[in-house]
């Protein structure tokens, strides 16, 4: 079976709340979804061409004097339809690919000090998105009753924060693996 687009649902949900560009969609994604799911610009606008075809989306071009300033997407009533049935199906078999495994499964053909380097490479990254995390977690909380949609946000920072403070768990474990400070 042919695995669908996610990329669609992701510019669909966007464009449930506001028509946007192309390059705003992106910064949305980069800004909020980066922290758990990707899409390049490379992903993007091939997407965005599809989904006009099939009527999901409605494009118009916003001018400045005679010069093209950008293209505008809208999301489409049939659109909102394929949006709505995709959230009420079951979640799919979830990806999961980490470099670090991959590296670390291998790791035996280098020395112990590159190993624990790159294990601390790794906390390092999650202990920083964790801090941003965090920040997202206290903004939110204050902010909940705001909006429908601000609850739905805050439980994507609490699994990732779950999620990252495992992975800074397993790298100090790992690390005192790799120096003989632990026993297995």
């Amino acid at each position: 079976m042919k695995r669908e687009n996610k990329t669609i649902f992701v510019i669909l949900g966007f464009l449930s709340h506001e028509n946007l560009s192309g390059y705003e969609i992106k910064k949305r994604i980069d800004s909020s979804l980066s922290f758990f799911w990707g899409v390049g610009f490379g992903q993007i606008y091939p997407t965005l061409s599809q989904m006009h075809k099939d009527g999901l989306v409605e494009k118009r071009s916003d001018y400045m004097g005679q010069k093209l300033e950008r293209i505008i997407y809208s999301i489409t009533e049939e659109g909102e339809i394929r949006l709505k049935e995709w959230l009420r199906l079951p979640v799919e078999n979830e990806v999961i690919k980490f470099e670090i495994l991959l590296k670390l499964f291998f790791g035996s053909l280098l020395d112990t000090k590159t190993n624990i380097e790159t294990i601390n490479s790794f906390k390092d990254k999650y202990s920083d998105q964790l801090s941003i995390l965090n920040s997202f977690e206290t903004e939110l909380k204050g902010i909940v009753k705001d909006s429908p949609d601000h609850i739905y946000y805050l439980l994507t920072v609490m699994f990732g924060e779950k999620v990252y403070k495992a992975y800074i768990e397993w790298a100090e474990e790992s690390t005192k693996l790799l120096k003989g400070e632990q026993n297995l």
